[in-house]
């Protein structure tokens, strides 16, 4: 009779615990930590990578204007003839491609680094914040005071204004 209570207990149990190891499973691979492959963002960000090796994939947009004026950024930042950062351009249309072997939060700042160029609450490009200019960030048509760390997410529209 305790034996077939056992044998009655075990499949339920059986499924439980598969349950359990499945959610554990989904949520150690959507994690945003450095554990999935040792690297921070920015290092995914600068490395080079290939079409086969993307997991992740979005397309938000990028506008920076000086005193009104739009500025240009270039196609192929971050394309090399042998691979592409997982962050880069392919014309000068300000679509920002984040095609990364992990899904993460790549930032501005991420994008400006494999760019080259500079951008903080007190920099954009060449152009320094002082007593007559300021720098203002917005998503979507919303002000937001993340600058640098604004988090790029898919068909966002990111403008940067130097005024």
């Amino acid at each position: 009779m305790q034996n077939s209570r056992i044998k009655s207990l075990a499949t339920p149990l059986a499924v439980l615990l598969g349950i359990i190891g499945m959610i554990a499973g989904a949520v150690a691979l959507n994690s945003n930590s450095t554990a999935l492959s040792g690297r921070t963002n920015r290092e995914i960000a600068l490395a080079c990578t290939s079409d086969m090796a993307t997991q992740f994939h979005i397309h938000p947009h990028l506008a920076i204007l000086i005193n009104g004026e739009q500025q240009s950024i270039p196609a192929n930042i971050g394309v090399k003839p042998a691979c592409m950062n997982a962050l880069h351009t392919h014309d000068a249309s300000g679509t920002l491609h984040v095609e990364s072997p992990e899904k993460r939060d790549f930032t501005l700042a991420d994008f400006f680094a494999v760019w080259g160029q500079t951008f903080s609450k007190d920099q954009v490009l060449q152009s320094m914040v002082d007593e007559t200019h300021h720098i203002r960030v917005t998503i979507n048509g919303a002000e937001t005071d993340t600058y640098e760390n604004t988090i790029l997410r898919e068909k966002d529209q990111i403008v940067i204004s130097y005024e």
